[in-house]
């Protein structure tokens, strides 16, 4: 048991190690964190509501740029390993293939769970820069802005002198930056004056965090699953189709579930996205219940707990080649 443990922790840490290391988590990280940062800064006729504007436009982009990333890590960490035949070597010591896949989830889960903690605190400092209508607060503006450059600067200038791998580094900066920038706005107010910490902040928007960073983990591991049995493209569409459809779920099947059983059943098997999106409850003084979370994240976690499971007999049973 406890070789076990030791393996899953060593997989899964190289497996997020090799994930934060490809480009498109760079891209995908900074370019959301760029688009939130100038939100506040190009919106207009927003009728006195542009902290809505703001809040609404930045979870739409973590969860469709988290969704993006979600199925392409699991190409490029699974799928490329099959292809080259670094799993049968893995594979060849003692390491059951169930501990393997679990720690290939968990690593791709931990990028997906720091990239959603990156964008979440961007989108609180965003929403404070505007929370006054046509007035932009520079003092959380600047240092969001600043976030993204100083994690460039710094992560190149550790490649050019130490050749540490730009894209991990400049992730972790990033990161790093941003929790600096929301500790520092936290205690001051527009003004410059000292507040309560985060008492500024919409700390609403955390639920709804946790809502869509449920939805990136679900789709992450149906990626898994599909990586294991088919290449890059034939991934990232039937992702891409699940998406569309758990979206339409309700409508298209939801609906039909009392009159046909082939309804019924599709509906059920689709992961309901509608479950995760829910951002429209923080309009005005509302607020997603815990009690909400907490179903949401019982649904998730019995989905993902379903289909790893239906992964891993299949996983067992694959042909691998070398």
């Amino acid at each position: 048991m406890r070789l076990a443990v030791s393996q899953w922790f060593a997989i899964a840490r190289l497996t997020a190690l090799e994930a934060a290391r490809q480009p498109i988590v760079f891209l995908l990280g900074i370019g959301t964190v760029l688009l939130i940062s100038f939100l506040p800064m190009v919106l207009s006729h927003t009728m006195g509501e542009s902290a809505k504007f703001v809040r609404d436009g930045s979870l739409a982009f973590m969860l469709l740029s988290g969704l993006i990333l979600g199925a392409y890590a699991a190409c490029a960490t699974l799928t490329l390993e099959l292809r080259r035949g670094t799993v049968s070597v893995v594979l060849s010591k003692p390491v059951d293939r169930a501990v393997f896949f679990l720690a290939k989830y968990a690593g791709i889960g931990g990028v997906l769970i720091a990239y959603a903690v990156g964008i979440t605190l961007a989108t609180m400092l965003s929403v404070r820069a505007a929370v006054e209508p046509y007035v932009l607060d520079w003092r959380i503006a600047a240092p969001l802005l600043g976030a993204s450059f100083l994690a460039c600067l710094l992560a190149g200038l550790l490649n050019f002198y130490l050749r540490r791998p730009f894209p991990s580094n400049a992730c972790f900066l990033l990161l790093v930056f941003l929790s600096g920038a929301f500790i520092y706005g936290g205690f001051y107010d527009q003004a410059g004056n000292s507040v309560p910490f985060a008492s500024l902040y919409d700390l609403r928007i955390i639920t709804a965090a946790v809502l869509i960073t449920l939805a990136i983990l679900v789709l992450a591991g149906l990626s898994v699953v599909l990586a294991t049995r088919f290449s890059s493209t034939p991934t990232l569409s039937i992702c891409s189709a699940a998406l569309l459809l758990g979206l339409l779920s309700d409508y298209m099947f939801g609906r039909h579930a009392d009159t046909s059983w082939i309804a019924k059943i599709l509906h059920m098997a689709l992961p309901n996205w509608q479950h995760f999106w829910v951002v429209d409850v923080l309009a005005g003084p509302g607020a997603i219940p815990l009690a909400y979370v907490g179903q949401a994240s019982l649904y998730a976690l019995l989905y993902l707990t379903g289909i790893c499971c239906l992964a891993v007999v299949s996983f067992k049973h694959m042909e691998l080649k070398l």
